[in-house]
């Protein structure tokens, strides 16, 4: 009660007005610039005689401005990188010794020997520094400088005292909030890490799966041919088999290569204007013994468009979304592939009446090598078609749209912006 009985009820009123402020400011989340300046300025309200300032050590240990909004500002700037030290003015000698250092004129204190022309040449002549700590450990001071020689005053002794202990509180949050982040941050990195390392796993994982089997075919019939005296029929059939299953891996190998391209962005990309049904209708040249042999028939329709893509790429979407189609559609059932216009886009429909993808398994989609539980049977297939479909429509700018309806089929857009307007003509399949 002592110390409250310095102050007069008006400045008891006054400091817990600006205590309160600054603690909405540091609730709010302000930063530690922002709650100092605001620190110093109602010290300065409360002692209008006062410039005051901040300065706190940084990780070299040397004092730095963290607020000082009415000194000089070639002052602050002359003294920012202070080392403490027994005879460094009164900051640095406050930190030095951790203790306040009060020097009533700054042009007879020793302990100014090295700026008391600096502290002349800008008008200040008193200075009063507090050490500010946190969790026990000094972290820099809150200095008070006067234009004449000046002795502190209990009063003023007290309001230093408050303040001081509020700057104290206003760096502590600061840490605390700067540790919090920290956490936060390290938290999410080894998260992130430990997720990368599982795809990694499942990946080569599945990889390894991918290759095994064509792989063990390749090995199978080697060893036939070289082992079993074969007819030549069973010859041919053999070393079409290796054939298949080199073709099989020698597929899986490049797409792995070009998903890895893409997703690194150094994919080799020649973007120019297309006719998109010259490459829809090579790609169905390609695709059509797959969908004899499935007795599925596929249906062009739609106007011309022009995008601006790769061919070879734009060949390589659509093969992968059509052969993906053709594979889980049931036999004796239409493919269609679309195109559509407008103002301000060019889009390529490829639709099928498969068994459609259920809502839980969506998110699964476009994972590498999962089939969504299929097995490769009759589909076949490695699970990168639309994977990588998905990354190299949307390395060419376009967009990529799935959707899905258990029991109905599957609707597959890419879509490119619009380098011709034509009529906006739907879909008819």
């Amino acid at each position: 009660m002592g110390r409250l009985n310095v102050l007069s009820g008006y400045e008891v009123t006054a400091v817990l007005d600006h205590q309160t402020a600054v603690m909405q400011e540091m609730a709010a989340g302000a930063p530690l610039s922002t709650v100092l300046d605001s620190v110093v300025c109602a010290l300065e309200e409360l002692m209008p005689a006062s410039r005051c300032s901040v300065l706190l050590l940084d990780q070299a240990g040397t004092l730095r401005h963290a607020s000082a909004p009415t000194l000089p500002a070639e002052y602050s700037a002359a003294i920012d990188g202070l080392k403490p030290g027994p005879f460094a003015g009164s900051c640095g000698t406050a930190v030095h010794f951790a203790k306040p250092v009060i020097a009533v004129d700054v042009t007879t204190d020793p302990r100014w020997v090295r700026f008391r022309h600096l502290a002349a040449s800008h008008g200040l002549r008193a200075c009063w520094s507090s050490p500010i700590r946190c969790r026990s450990q000094v972290v820099g001071t809150f200095a008070v400088y006067h234009i004449a020689p000046y002795e502190p005053e209990p009063r003023d002794e007290e309001l230093v005292r408050r303040f001081t202990h509020l700057a104290s509180l206003a760096v502590e949050h600061d840490q605390a909030s700067s540790e919090r982040e920290a956490r936060h941050i390290a938290d999410i990195a080894r998260q992130t890490a430990e997720r990368a390392n599982l795809a990694k796993s499942q990946f080569v994982t599945a990889l390894s799966h991918e290759l095994r089997t064509p792989l063990q075919a390749i090995t199978g019939f080697t060893e036939n041919l070289q082992t079993l005296d074969l007819s030549p029929d069973q010859r041919r059939v053999a070393l079409d088999q290796i054939g298949l299953a080199s073709a099989h891996i020698l597929s899986i190998v490049d797409d792995v290569l070009d998903l890895a391209r893409v997703e690194a962005g150094a994919i080799p990309l020649e973007l120019r204007l297309l006719d998109a049904h010259d490459v829809i209708a090579a790609s169905l040249d390609l695709i059509a013994p797959l969908a004899d042999r499935r007795n599925v028939t596929i249906e062009r329709t739609g106007p011309p468009v022009t995008v601006n893509a790769d061919r070879r790429r734009l060949q390589q979407v659509i093969l992968n979304l059509m052969s993906n189609a053709v594979r889980f559609s049931p036999p004796n059932s239409t493919v269609c592939i679309a195109t559509e216009t407008g103002a301000d886009h060019a889009s390529i429909h490829v639709t099928d009446h498969g068994p459609g993808i259920p809502n839980e398994l969506l998110t699964r989609l476009f994972v590498p090598f999962d089939r969504l539980g299929a097995d490769a049977g009759r589909e076949g297939g490695a699970g990168l078609g639309l994977v990588l479909a998905r990354r190299l429509t949307e390395a060419m700018d376009g967009r990529f749209e799935l959707a899905s309806t258990v029991g109905v089929g599957t609707q597959i857009t890419i879509t490119f912006g619009a380098v011709r307007a034509g009529s906006l003509a739907p879909p008819n399949c």
